[in-house]
């Protein structure tokens, strides 16, 4: 069957992860990024809502994929403690990245929403 990843490979994922998850946090940043609500009628950002919903989705998965690697890597044998503790670093920085994303998503959701309702036109 094969031999299971190691800790530093796990490590090394988690890590991967959480680079590609800083792209992700400046495309939730900038998905609710509106520069003039008045450019758009309130249809436009009634249809933006499923988007924006679906660019929160992915940008939190990512970083949560990344703190669920450093949980694999913190858990691996042999205990190494060089490996756990950057395995707790790359956790607590995954765990922030995905609340990040979280309040910047909800954000551009919620504005989306006010906008369709409540269009300054």
């Amino acid at each position: 069957m094969g031999k299971l990843w190691s800790g530093a490979t796990w490590l090394g994922m988690a890590f991967a992860l959480l680079g590609l998850s800083l792209v992700s946090t400046y495309f939730a940043l900038f998905s609710g990024f509106i520069f003039d609500p008045d450019d758009h009628p309130s249809s436009y950002y009634a249809a933006q809502i499923p988007m924006r919903l679906g660019v929160m989705v992915v940008s939190v998965l990512i970083p949560a994929f990344s703190a669920a690697a450093s949980v694999l890597s913190i858990l691996a044998t042999p205990r190494k403690t060089p490996r756990i503790a950057t395995s707790v670093i790359a956790l607590l920085l995954a765990l922030s990245a995905v609340w990040s994303c979280w309040v910047l998503g909800i954000e551009a959701i919620q504005q989306a929403i006010a906008f369709a309702d409540h269009v300054p036109f």
